[in-house]
């Protein structure tokens, strides 16, 4: 008999705690069908914004570069003053819209000769999206930028960042350049690392031929060994 009431009393009191484990596994489940319903939420409003945004952007390229060619500098400097104008709403925007107005905006800014913003707007480009296909293409826009501005450690900086991408269309461009504007600088040993690096990607190349002859000049002056 003693032993039924142990057995009843055991059953009684796991039954309460299964219950109470019910109680919170249900309360898990329903704080992460909320977190859940939330994200797909927020997703789903960052999708929509994100193409308002894109959608906004095709409308101000396509306003700025219709027949374009075919306006006076006059007008040209107008489309280009609006389409800058409306394009700094998108420019604080985070993702694929800010990278592209803020590549725009750069387009329009050095055009217009001015480097300092425009190299201001490809590295804002940048950060607007993180490291991605156009990364290497903005770093070295920011590098031209800075030999206009006759800023040359920054345009090593930059030339050196582009050209650590391998897979960048412009490497070889970019790396003669780094070779060129650390010739420029005196800073030979760097210069060398550049045009070696060149050559041993491109080497057949116009631009890996070039390198080599950097290469034996510098050596026949005596600036490497």
């Amino acid at each position: 008999m003693t032993e039924k009431i142990e057995k009843e009393t055991l059953a009684t009191s796991l039954n309460a705690k299964l219950e109470k484990s019910k109680g919170a596994v249900l309360a898990v489940a329903i704080v992460a069908l909320v977190v859940i319903i939330a994200v797909a939420a927020i997703a789903t409003i960052k999708a929509k914004s994100t193409e308002k945004g894109l959608e906004l952007f095709d409308s101000i390229s396509y306003t700025l570069t219709d027949k374009a060619n075919e306006l006076s500098s006059e007008d040209l400097a107008g489309r280009q003053s609006k389409a800058l104008e409306e394009l700094s709403s998108l420019a604080s925007k985070g993702g694929i819209v800010g990278l592209r107005a803020n590549m725009l905006i750069a387009e329009i800014k050095f055009s217009q000769k001015n480097y300092e913003e425009a190299r201001a707007a490809w590295l804002k480009a940048i950060s607007a999206k993180g490291k991605n296909y156009t990364t290497s293409l903005c770093y070295y826009n920011a590098a031209v930028c800075s030999e206009e501005l006759n800023d040359t450690e920054k345009a090593i900086s930059y030339y050196k960042a582009a050209s650590d991408d391998e897979d960048f269309l412009l490497i070889d461009h970019a790396l003669f350049s780094l070779g060129r504007v650390n010739e420029g600088a005196e800073k030979y040993t760097e210069a060398k690392a550049a045009y070696e690096k060149l050559f041993e990607l491109r080497g057949t190349s116009n631009w890996g031929q070039l390198a080599k002859s950097r290469l034996i000049a510098l050596k026949t002056e005596g600036k490497i060994e």
